[in-house]
């Protein structure tokens, strides 16, 4: 039962979403809604819980409130009520949905409430939205509001949408609550090398938290069964949303919505597993191409592969479908979600388990900033983050080499139980408590593949006059390229083998930013920077289309160290995002990760995920074909390979493979401690257990 269990979520892997942003100015909006239809829909998605609106963008609400406005199409009806005891007929759990901060009424009832852009306008004038500030008092209006829907209705959860900051906010709250805590003016600069700057940047990622709190803990007085949830598609996004793990314990769980493609998915999975206080999280996507348009619905295939790719990272999938401005819904989009449920049920009774990662990659979320075009003013923001895109490149990386990975932050940095490499790509922002977990990691025999300035600003805005990981990477900084120049990566001797298909004489050419650095003693430079032939001016040059390398020097690009039991590989260049070295890339992951515990001998489009289930006693191994165009050309043969010996202690001999959800055993062979078998076909998905003696 679903239906009043405070855990609900552990075990709906269906769910679904239906959008119902509808103003109430043609009072033929939500005139025919329709609550058994609603559920019907629902029943034919095979959706286990629904997220039904309570209020919306639109800061109307479904129901008669004496708190705010209700919809006048609605005309006094409470269609949240009757969804909620329909859906409750059927068992389907009922997370009632509340939008925070963007709420077109409440701002245009209370437009001292708004935020306030650079130059005093407020933010959204004249557009579709209304955007409150999280320091006006505005937040006495979202505690009532939660108080009244806890008090009204039964129900299994309350999702808060939106908690992020969508823009930098210069109101007079805001500017009051700098001036109280910090002193002075709000600075007009984005400078991550400004001291006041990033306690701004500090204070905002602390007063969103804040302001979160008082929903969650609102939730938690009231209905304390209740699950609360908050928007959390903005953890991997940039600095500007202002989510850190501060706001992470004002959720049970994590669950955000995303539109990218493949590799976002696989990334963003990870870190909301990483990050999610229970689990499972949830992966949700529209079911239209984009949300704007309100009628094309996204392939069966495409859709089937994004809820593949979520069971095989044993995530919960969640559909977004938009209601009708009029209140009525198109089956034709519950008929596919259906059909895909139907196809994926088997295998969720067989979710669950501590991910198997070879390879951890640490994301900061106090790096995600672009150094590149930093000083500009807030009437040109950047929006990019150097650390994240890089990071995800490494991802790209591992899944098409089928190495099992995971994604860490800083609150798991001391628990990387199982990890045999820990990378970090181009994370400029560290403080010494993560300095200090990983010079542990590393000297109690872990191995570290770092790139770029890591670590080179600290969480207050000063650049650093050395990399605070110097003596485990073996380097020391001379300089740094926030913003990249062309330049050559050339083996020595000992690295030579490393890069396939370049030399000394023909180096890897790069353009990504990085640093010039020195070597400390006893670590071995493996690759130098070679300059490319001069270019006086526009007019003359060496080769018209390219310059060519020219000039060797003994600048280090790439720097083995040992430090302590384990050892470190650094480099200069961001050589994770060029697409020429990623063999290269990956050498440098098998030299010091060795061989991966489970690996598959398949296309790039195919991602390799393993979880062990101890009390199974058994690993759960899932292969997903997610490729660009689709329906999937279905792949044959594919060579799946497990080092079992390489596992811990009580999991290291296999008994036999299982096919699931089927049962099928599959023939299986064992050579030097590796256990190989074979795929004959896979279309989408495929899951296998190994299980252990």
């Amino acid at each position: 039962m679903l239906v009043g269990n405070p855990r609900w979520y552990q075990t709906a892997y269906r769910r679904a979403v239906i959008d119902m942003h509808i103003p109430d100015w043609d009072e033929q909006f939500l005139s025919q809604f329709d609550a058994d239809r609603y559920v019907e829909m629902l029943l034919k998605a095979r959706a286990q819980s629904i997220v039904a609106y309570g209020h919306s963008h639109a800061g109307l609400f479904n129901y008669p409130t004496k708190v705010g406005q209700q919809h006048r199409g609605l005309k006094g009806r409470n269609i949240l009520g009757e969804v909620i005891e329909r859906c409750h007929k059927h068992d389907i759990a009922v997370v009632i949905y509340t939008s925070l901060i963007f709420d077109r009424w409440c701002a245009d009832k209370h437009p001292e409430w708004r935020m306030v852009t650079h130059n005093g306008k407020p933010q959204g004038e004249g557009g579709r939205h209304g955007v409150l500030c999280p320091n006006s008092p505005y937040r006495e209006y979202v505690r009532a509001f939660a108080t009244e829907i806890c008090q009204t209705f039964d129900f299994e959860g309350l999702r808060f949408d939106m908690t992020f900051w969508p823009s930098l906010c210069y109101c007079q709250h805001c500017q009051k609550r700098f001036a109280d805590e910090v002193g002075g003016e709000l600075p007009r600069k984005i400078d991550w090398l400004d001291e006041r700057w990033v306690a701004f940047a500090r204070r905002r990622e602390a007063w969103l938290a804040e302001f979160a709190a008082v929903a969650t803990d609102t939730v938690r007085k009231h209905k304390p069964s209740a699950t609360v949830e908050h928007q959390s598609s903005t953890y991997p996004l940039n600095w500007q949303f202002g989510a850190t793990e501060l706001l992470v314990p004002k959720n049970d769980f994590l669950q955000g919505d995303f539109y990218g493609d493949s590799l976002q998915g696989s990334f963003v999975r990870k870190m909301l597993e990483e990050l999610t206080p229970h689990r499972p999280f949830g992966y949700e996507t529209s079911f239209s191409h984009e949300l704007r348009d309100h009628t094309a619905m996204k392939s069966e295939a495409l859709l089937e592969a994004k809820a593949s790719a979520a069971v095989a990272d044993a995530a919960a999938f969640i559909f977004i479908d938009a209601i009708d401005p009029i209140g009525t819904l198109n089956p034709l989009v519950y008929e596919r979600m259906g059909r895909i449920f139907d196809r994926l049920l088997p295998y969720y009774p067989h979710l669950g388990g501590q991910r198997v990662r070879d390879v951890a990659i640490f994301s900061s979320l106090e790096s995600k900033f672009n150094m590149a075009t930093n000083g500009r003013g807030p009437d040109m923001v950047d929006l990019s983050d150097a650390h994240t895109a890089s990071s995800m490149q490494v991802g790209r990386r591992l899944i098409a080499a089928h190495v099992p990975f995971g994604v860490v932050t800083k609150q798991s940095l001391h628990r990387l139980d199982g990890v045999k490499l820990l990378v970090l790509s181009n994370p400029m922002a560290m403080d010494e408590e993560e300095a200090s977990a990983i010079r542990a990691w590393v000297e109690n025999g872990g191995t570290l593949l770092a790139s770029g300035p890591v670590g080179l600003i600290d969480k207050r805005g000063h650049l650093q006059k050395d990399f605070p990981l110097g003596d485990v990477l073996g380097v020391t900084l001379d300089t740094v390229d926030w913003s990249g120049s062309e330049r050559y990566v050339a083996p020595t001797a000992a690295g030579e083998k490393l890069f396939e298909n370049f030399s000394a004489k023909y180096p890897a050419f790069v353009t990504t930013p990085g640093t010039t650095v020195g070597v400390r003693a006893g670590a071995e430079v493996l690759a130098t920077t070679t300059l490319p032939w001069p270019a006086p001016d526009p007019s003359r040059f060496s080769s018209i289309h390219s310059n060519p390398p020219w000039k060797p020097t003994d600048r280090p690009e790439v720097v083995l160290n040992r430090f302590g039991r384990g050892r470190a590989i650094y480099t200069a260049s961001l050589l994770e995002n060029v697409d020429g070295l990623t063999e290269t890339y990956l050498r440098l992951v098998r030299l010091l990760a060795g061989q991966p515990s489970f690996t598959a001998v398949a296309p790039p489009p195919v991602e390799l995920t393993v979880f062990h289930q101890p009390d199974r006693h058994r690993y759960l191994l899932s292969l997903v074909n997610f490729q660009k165009d689709l329906p999937n050309i279905p792949i044959e043969g594919i060579e799946v390979r497990a080092r079992l010996a390489d596992r811990p202690a009580g999991a290291q001999q296999l008994r036999r493979v299982v096919r699931l959800p089927d049962g099928l055993v599959v023939d299986h062979q064992t050579t030097g401690g590796t256990v190989t078998f074979r795929v004959p076909r896979l279309e989408t998905l495929a899951m296998f257990a190994l299980e252990t003696m």
